[in-house]
């Protein structure tokens, strides 16, 4: 935390030095009628050629002399906005446009969205709107994983853990961020799944290929989640009860003051679920029988409960700083431990407790020292503890009973009360060029530090550890556009350096700690190129290739204290990654309209870190896998009727084999050219809306009705090339259906939908044959009071 604070000392410093007499300038931010900034908006004095234009994030600003001025603001698709303005002293004006319904000789103006943009980039992305969701949902997670390429396995119910892949990889091979800002930096205890939705504009999935300025060393991908930033004040909040005595509650906002620029953005959000849900042909033994039988029993030591508090507070549109913000974010979980990696393991008494606590800064600034150049600089600290309880000697049953034991739950040796500490320094920078409209560089450099420190206050025999991993990864990316922006081209190189340092002795014999005990360092290069020409809006194509280094995780280095041994023998994955796609949009009218994207892939990985489970007594580790080929192919396509029928389906084919031909003793491996297990390689979706306007004698009251299908294949749950083929363990074909209603009036100030999650209750099964959540239902209430 000193060098937090001896940071900001120096932020503040800068400010109180750089101040000056004041000047007569007229600035603020244009956003739409939703609140959404708007780039390149031309803000001028009419009739004159004086003027500028908005930046990405809908700032402007003009320093003119004092004086009467008719202000203009225009932008192709909205209302002209004008406003007289008598400048005497620096004034704000924040410019709000509407939206244009006029038709000039029949041609109807369609304008992208940020989402459509990122989309048509180079690389192979899928970018998620939010705005017409976030009433309707209460968990990101679901919403990504009905995505293009995209594939989320959970462990049970609310706050287990979860699997997402793109393109057949998986797990850490895919990292997370918010807002460019790596998401392990707000605690252990923030996921996709408890992030408060009504806080999020939009969801960007970078497969295989990376853009540098995330400064990421993912392999399979990665996830940006992009929040809010509008040019207003508003106070959001949302509560939902559902089956399972689930209860979710978040409340958001902004609150901007005048001239001095100052913005404050609380966040909250709340979620419990006892996750009591039914467990079918559970093996139970009959004491009257003497026999073991299948039953269906209620889970009955899986309840979950967390908070998550976060405020950014700063100034914007100062001269020494386009944005300037503190950051503070906490986060507790409280988690009842029902099984371990498989449902045949009960546990029914364990318990995990979290917290953490986090301060950092964010800076960025247009033009900096030059015109052209923009940096965007973030450091944060966290404070991460984990409690894991395991304090008796007991073997559970589903129905609750349990016998006497010589060893604990988990890890079937002594009682524990395992404590682990997990500091963490995150600071990254990216500094961006802009040489012409057409040409651009990047530099990014990314810093993540993290120190393994633990503990056990109920065994004396546990010797306490104190290891620390770090990694530096630095990018360079040049990016140009020719022909009037039809051909899109980006190269890039990137630098990974790891620094692991590990001196605890626990369990040498699985962990490798007896080998790796000491320093070791890691040098590794990688990187690509993209292209994306568009020959018209209905047909464009893309290529993009990397060769990615992913470092190990400090998860996987060290473990999880319970489940997952460390393992530090670990090496770095590396990957080939190439995609080559079609996409386009097929305007048939102002009406009706298509959307397209074909893309294929190849994943050519070598040490492959893959959990390995026992299925013995549910205990894993992270392992290599000499070398993995993954090819596939998905497919998307959507289709919008009068902003009132929207139809969209998806499929992706993966062919995720190992290529490792020998074990370590040289003998054949009979794994060669299978599948990788517990993979689903076959999946789709199909999401349909219809949406009824102006109902219930309200104008721009809007009744929403919802439906997705998910389609999983069935596959394997172990090697294919283990037994006999009517004794292989699969986990079969899933079908699953959801559907909801929803209502908002008084132009979105309120809204309430109801929605049931697997309608048809369905046994549903995810990672290891873990069952999943049956039928549930969900009433969720929403009220957004804008301009206060």
């Amino acid at each position: 935390m000193k060098r937090l604070i001896a940071l900001l000392v120096i932020f503040v410093s800068i400010h109180i030095s750089a101040t000056e007499p004041p000047k007569v300038k007229l600035w603020g931010t244009v956003c739409d009628a939703g609140g959404t900034p708007l780039e390149n908006v031309v803000v001028c004095i009419s009739g004159t050629t004086t003027g500028t234009v908005s930046s990405a994030k809908g700032n402007y600003q003009l320093n003119l002399p004092p004086g009467k001025y008719n202000i203009a603001a225009v932008s192709l698709g909205y209302i002209t906005f004008e406003k007289e303005v008598i400048l005497n002293s620096s004034t704000r004006l924040n410019i709000i446009l509407q939206p244009s319904n006029t038709e000039i000789d029949q041609v109807d103006v369609l304008a992208k969205s940020k989402s459509q943009i990122i989309r048509e980039s180079a690389l192979s992305v899928n970018a998620l709107d939010l705005k017409q969701t976030v009433s309707t949902t209460n968990n990101l997670a679901a919403i990504v994983g009905q995505t293009n390429g995209i594939n989320i396995r959970t462990n049970g119910g609310e706050g287990a853990d979860f699997d997402l892949s793109v393109n057949g990889l998986a797990g850490n091979s895919v990292r997370y961020f918010i807002d460019g800002r790596p998401m392990a930096s707000l605690g252990n205890g923030t996921s996709l799944a408890n992030l408060p939705v009504s806080t999020i504009d939009r969801v960007e999935i970078y497969k295989g290929v990376v853009p540098v300025n995330l400064g990421a060393d993912a392999l399979g991908g990665a996830i940006n989640v992009v929040t809010k930033k509008e040019c207003k004040n508003f106070i959001d909040a949302s509560y939902s009860i559902g089956s399972f005595n689930t209860h979710r509650a978040d409340v958001n906002g902004q609150f901007l003051t005048g001239e001095n620029g100052l913005v404050i953005r609380p966040s909250f959000a709340f979620n419990h679920s006892d996750n009591d849900y039914m467990m079918h042909n559970i093996e139970v033994w009959n004491s009257a029988t003497k026999e073991f039988e299948n039953r269906s029993l209620r889970r009955f030591h899986d309840k979950y409960t967390s908070y998550l508090g976060r405020i950014e507070a700063g100034v914007t549109n100062r001269k020494w700083a386009d944005e300037f913000l503190v950051t503070v974010n906490a986060t507790q979980a409280d988690k009842q431990l029902q099984t371990g990696s498989i449902q045949s393991v009960v546990y029914g008494n364990a318990t995990r407790k979290s917290d953490s606590q986090s301060a950092g800064f964010i800076y960025k600034k247009n033009n900096l020292i030059i015109n052209g150049l923009s940096a965007d600089i973030y450091y944060t600290h966290t404070e991460d503890k984990r409690v894991v309880a395991d304090t008796v000697f007991r073997k559970y049953r589903w129905d609750g009973s349990y016998i006497e034991s010589s060893r604990n739950e988990i890890t079937g040796r002594g009682k524990s009360l395992r404590t682990t500490r997990r500091p963490l320094d995150a600071a990254g920078a990216t500094f961006t060029q802009r040489i012409n409209p057409a040409n651009s560089l990047v530099l990014n450099y990314s810093l993540n530090s993290v120190k393994n420190k633990l503990t056990d206050s109920y065994d004396s025999d546990f010797e306490p550890s104190d290891d620390k991993f770090s990694k530096h990864i630095a990018g360079l990316s040049y990016n140009s556009e020719w022909f009037d922006g039809r051909l899109n081209a980006m190269v890039f190189t990137k630098y990974y350096h790891s620094r692991l340092s590990v001196k605890q002795n626990e369990l040498y014999w699985i962990t490798g700690s007896d080998e790796q005990k000491g320093t070791s360092t890691t040098n590794n290069y990688g990187g690509g190129a993209g292209l994306r020409y568009k020959i018209t809006e209905a047909f464009s194509a893309k290529a993009s290739m990397e060769h990615s280094v992913r470092l190990p995780l400090a998860r996987e280095f060290l473990g999880n204290g319970t489940t997952i041994y460390p393992n530090f023998k670990l090496k770095p994955e590396s990957s080939n990654n190439i995609n080559a796609g079609v996409f386009g949009t097929f305007v048939i009218s102002a009406q009706n309209r298509f959307n397209y994207e074909i893309n294929g892939f190849i994943r050519d990985v070598d040490d492959y870190i893959r959990l390995k489970v026992s299925e013995s007594d549910g205990m894993s580790q992270y392992q290599n896998v000499n070398s993995v080929n993954v090819k596939g192919v998905e497919a998307e396509l959507k289709y919008t009727f009068n902003n009132t029928l929207d139809i969209a389906t998806n499929f992706s084919y993966l062919h995720e084999l190992s290529k490792t031909r020998f074990q370590d003793n040289g003998k054949p491996d009979i794994t060669y050219n299978n599948r990788m297990p517990n993979r689903p390689w076959l999946f789709a979706n199909m999401n349909a809306a219809y949406s009824f306007h102006n109902v219930f004698g309200g104008e721009a009251n809007r009744l929403m009705l919802m439906c997705d299908l998910r389609y999983v294949h069935w596959f394997y749950l172990t090697w294919e090339g283990y037994g006999a083929l009517k004794s292989k363990s699969t986990i079969p074909t899933q079908f699953v259906t959801n559907a909801a209603i929803s209502y908002r009036w008084k132009r979105d100030t309120y809204s309430l939908t109801v929605s049931s999650s697997n309608i048809f209750d369905r046994i549903v099964y995810d990672n290891y044959m873990l069952q999943k959540p049956g039928r549930s239902i969900d009433i969720k209430f929403r009220i957004l009071i804008n301009n206060l």
